[in-house]
């Protein structure tokens, strides 16, 4: 299914980084979903959008920017997905193996294990040099939880994928863009699509930060409606007429 014929939606809430992060220990802590539950229908819809993004993914070469948190667990599930459909996929991780969180390091040895996929850890040595040639590039770098301006080896990654003309799929939201006002630092994402879990975050609905989100796009990843509850923000409709949607604003 391509971006043109995902469902269209409008007048969908937003959810700043402190709700968002209510929601999360709500779901995981009281309602019982694993991080890894989550992490894996986040990573099925992520490939889901690439596809819609690029087509048929067989043969084509996708790159994704693992950051050491759990954005980066999605982006490494999202490339094992790709792969399974016929995709060459590498990932480039802006962290040392032992800096990455469990659940994102699992996520990267399952990637390993399922044939020939190229894991590239960071080396402060070896300078920055441009991403490999590539149809598509996954940003999971930072998540909502995240601000201030990227370091390298992050910023290196992030100018690296900016200056590649390669399209880049956004996990939840361009890295280096404020989740709550939509502003960006000097070194940001700037995406062709972005694919926000759950609920947009504020600051991609913001005027300004159109230009590094590009499309935007919108996953059910099973979190319930009463976690949304809870903070006070209705979801019951929210993805009626399909789980991947498009959101119009």
């Amino acid at each position: 299914m391509s971006l043109d014929e995902l469902p269209t939606v409008r007048g969908v809430p937003s959810v700043t980084a402190k709700q968002m992060a209510e929601v999360d220990r709500v779901t995981i802590e009281e309602i019982a979903i694993s991080v890894d539950a989550l992490m894996e229908n986040a990573a099925h819809q992520i490939a889901r959008a690439a596809r819609a993004l690029v087509g048929r993914v067989d043969g084509k070469r996708i790159v994704g920017l693992v950051g050491r948190g759990n954005n980066g667990g999605d982006a490494a599930g999202a490339l094992r997905h790709l792969a399974g459909w016929g995709a060459e996929v590498r990932a480039e991780v802006a962290a040392f193996p032992d800096d990455v969180r469990e659940t994102t390091a699992r996520q990267l040895i399952s990637l390993l294990q399922i044939g020939p996929s190229v894991v590239r850890y960071a080396n402060p040595e070896a300078p920055r040099g441009p991403l490999p040639n590539a149809d598509l590039v996954i940003d999971g770098l930072f998540g909502y939880s995240v601000r201030g301006a990227p370091r390298d080896p992050i910023a290196d990654l992030i100018r690296a994928a900016n200056s590649s003309a390669t399209p880049i799929l956004a996990v939840d939201i361009p890295s280096g863009l404020d989740p709550d006002t939509g502003t960006g630092t000097d070194v940001a994402i700037h995406a062709k699509a972005t694919v926000t879990l759950a609920l947009p975050k504020t600051g991609l609905l913001a005027t300004g930060a159109r230009g590094a989100v590009g499309e935007l796009l919108l996953a059910d990843i099973g979190i319930p409606h009463l976690a949304f509850a809870r903070v006070g923000i209705d979801t019951r409709r929210l993805f009626v007429d399909g789980d991947l949607v498009r959101i119009r604003h």
